[in-house]
C-alpha cells in the first residue's frame, strides 16, 4: 500500500512539472511574454518629439557698436562649459575698429600739436599788437603836447604841422587798438575751434576703445554655455558672419525647463493648451516627468530641410526639471493627454494578432494557451481599449520587450 501511495505521488508531480512547463515555458524561444490584462484608466495620448529648452535663458549676441550691423566671429566659449560671472564667452573680430582706431588716434595727436603750434603763433601775433598800440599811445602823447604849444611860441606852421600829426597819431592808435582787440577774439574763437575738434577726435577715439573692449562679450552671470540654433537649427561657429540682433550663445536657467516639440500635422488639431503631458528623454527614458502644454505655435511648418513632413509647434513645460541631469539640446519625447476613459480593460497592442476572421489574442491557460477573439476600442502610446472577449486578471501573450515580461 505504501509502495503504491509513494508511486500516485511521484506520477502527480511528474504531472505537475509538465503542466508548469507548459504554462511558464511553452513560449520560451518564440520572443513572447506573458502579462495580465489590468482595467483602468486609459489615457488617449498625441506623441510629440523635440528637444529641451530653458524658458528663462540670458541671450547673448552681438554688442551694440555704432555704425556696425555685420560682425564676424573670432571665439566662442566652447559648448557645455561652465562659466563664471565676467568670463569672456564670446568674441568678434576688430580689425576694421583697430584701424578706425589708429587713426583717429593720428588725427587727434596731430591736433593736439596744430593746437600748441597755434597758441604760440596766436600769442605772439598778440604781444606785437601790444606792443604796437603801446608805441601809438606813446607817439600820441607826444603829438598832443606838440600841439598844444602856444602859437606866439612856435611858429604857425609848426603848429599846423603838430595838429596834423595828432591827428595821425590818434588814427594809428586807434588802429592798432582795433587790431589788439580783434587778435584777441580771434584768437579765442580759433582756439576753442581747435579745443572742440580735439574733444571730438577724444570721444571717438574713447568710443572707438569701448567699441573694442565691448566685442570681447563676458558673461553677465554664471552658468552653462549653448549655442542657440537658428530657425533652421542650425548653430553658429568661429569664422561665421552674424548681424545685430542675433543670439548666439544662451546661459540657461536649468531650473525652468521645457520642451520645444513638434507634433505631427494629423495630430495637431487635438492639443490644446493646457493639456498634461508625460516626458521621457531619450538618454533616460525609464524616468518619467510631468508636464503640461504652454503654448502653440501659429502656422504649420515643413519640420526641416532634410525632413519635408509637416508638423505643428507645441512648448511643454516641465512641472518637475531635474537641473542635475537634464540640459538644453537633449532629444525628448512627449505624449499628450488629449482625453481619458475611467475603467477601461486595456492591453499593449502587440499582443493583438490580425487575420482573416478578424482579432485574437493568445490567452495563457494552465494547460497551454488559446486564441480568443477580442473586439477593440481606441489605441493610444501602445495600448489598446478592449471591449469584449478579456476581462482583467487573464494572462495572455505579447511580444517580448513590448510591456510584457517573458516567463
Amino acid at each position: 500500500m505504501k509502495s503504491y501511495n509513494t508511486k500516485y505521488l511521484k506520477r502527480i508531480a511528474t504531472l505537475i512539472v509538465v503542466l508548469t512547463a507548459g504554462f511558464f515555458g511553452c513560449n520560451s524561444g518564440n520572443g513572447h511574454g506573458v502579462q495580465k490584462v489590468v482595467r483602468g484608466p486609459f489615457h488617449i495620448k498625441v506623441h510629440a518629439i523635440g528637444q529641451l529648452k530653458s524658458s528663462a535663458s540670458l541671450l547673448i549676441g552681438c554688442p551694440s557698436v555704432r555704425r556696425t550691423w555685420r560682425y564676424t566671429i573670432a571665439y566662442m566659449a566652447p559648448e557645455g562649459k561652465e562659466v563664471k560671472a565676467d568670463e569672456r564667452v564670446l568674441g568678434f573680430d576688430t580689425k576694421e575698429l583697430m584701424e578706425k582706431f589708429q587713426v583717429k588716434q593720428s588725427e587727434l595727436a596731430t591736433a593736439k600739436q596744430e593746437l600748441e603750434r597755434t597758441r604760440l603763433v596766436e600769442q605772439e601775433t598778440l604781444d606785437g599788437l601790444v606792443l604796437q598800440t603801446t608805441e601809438t599811445r606813446v607817439n600820441l602823447e607826444k603829438s598832443r603836447q606838440m600841439a598844444s604849444q602856444p602859437e606866439d611860441l612856435s611858429a604857425r606852421n609848426d603848429v599846423k604841422k603838430a595838429k596834423m600829426d595828432l591827428e595821425l597819431a590818434e588814427l594809428q592808435a586807434e588802429l592798432t587798438h582795433s587790431r589788439m582787440l580783434n587778435q584777441k577774439s580771434g584768437m579765442g574763437t580759433r582756439i576753442r575751434a581747435l579745443e572742440s575738434k580735439i574733444k571730438q577726435l577724444e570721444n571717438e577715439v574713447s568710443d572707438l576703445q569701448s567699441s573694442i573692449e565691448r566685442m570681447q562679450v563676458k558673461a553677465p552671470k554664471p552658468g552653462m554655455v549653448v549655442y542657440a540654433q537658428d530657425w533652421r537649427g542650425r548653430k553658429k561657429a568661429v569664422g561665421d558672419n552674424t548681424w545685430m540682433g542675433d543670439t548666439i550663445i544662451e546661459l540657461p536657467d536649468l531650473s525652468k525647463m521645457e520642451v520645444a516639440a513638434v507634433v505631427p500635422e494629423p495630430q495637431a488639431g487635438k492639443v490644446k493648451e493646457g493639456l498634461t503631458a508625460e516626458i521621457r528623454l531619450d538618454s533616460n527614458p525609464d524616468k518619467l516627468y510631468s508636464g503640461k502644454v504652454k503654448s502653440l505655435g501659429r502656422i504649420f511648418r515643413t519640420k526641416s530641410d532634410d525632413q519635408p513632413s509637416v508638423v505643428f509647434d507645441a512648448v511643454i513645460e516641465i512641472s518637475d526639471p531635474d537641473p542635475q541631469l537634464m540640459r538644453p539640446g537633449m532629444a525628448a519625447g512627449a505624449d499628450i493627454i488629449i482625453s481619458s476613459k475611467q475603467d477601461v480593460v486595456q492591453i499593449p497592442e502587440s499582443a493583438i494578432i490580425y487575420d482573416e476572421k478578424g482579432m485574437f489574442v493568445k490567452k495563457k491557460s494552465f494547460t497551454g494557451s488559446s486564441r480568443v477573439p477580442v473586439t477593440i476600442g481606441v489605441r493610444s502610446g501602445g495600448m489598446v481599449e478592449v471591449l469584449s472577449g478579456l476581462q482583467e486578471g487573464d494572462r495572455i501573450l505579447v511580444k517580448a520587450g513590448q510591456n510584457g515580461e517573458k516567463e
